[in-house]
């Protein structure tokens, strides 16, 4: 095989696995899987949560808070790129909403706000918000127990 034909196999098959990404996650889910927002470990963060999920993706978000808002909002995991697309879009909601807003946020806002997603991995959704609302509620416990340890 030739540097041309390998060149035309390795197109023919990132093209298989892009057709195969846009079915499963649609336009928004496909356009994010490529170009992830939100992703990485904010090192000013107020809070921060590490849950693992039934299918053993880890998530991670961290926090920046304003005001009694979520100023920005970042995620880690070491999951599948549903994990990854889920995380990011959890993040991206989350952001200047408010603490009760956010406990309120569902994984089924997350799965409407990206569209299409494949049903096996709808769990991925679940976990990110979930995840979220772990360092919410971390971040608040802190500043309960800061306020008690002031009197």
């Amino acid at each position: 095989m030739d540097d041309q034909e390998f060149d035309a196999l390795i197109d023919k098959i990132q093209n298989k696995i892009f057709t195969e990404a846009k079915n499963a996650f649609g336009d928004k889910g496909f356009e994010r899987w490529r170009n992830p927002k939100h992703c990485g470990v904010m090192e000013d963060a107020v809070s921060h949560a590490r849950m693992k999920g039934s299918c053993g993706d880890t998530m991670e978000m961290y926090i920046a808070v304003n005001d009694d808002r979520i100023e920005q909002v970042s995620y880690v995991t070491d999951g599948c790129s549903s994990s990854s697309i889920a995380g990011s879009f959890t993040s991206e909601l989350a952001e200047g909403k408010t603490f009760e807003e956010v406990l309120d946020m569902t994984g089924a806002d997350v799965l409407n706000e990206i569209g299409t997603f494949p049903e096996a991995e709808e769990h991925c959704a679940h976990l990110a918000v979930s995840t979220l609302q772990e360092a919410v509620n971390s971040f608040l416990v802190d500043q309960v127990k800061g306020e008690k340890q002031s009197i």
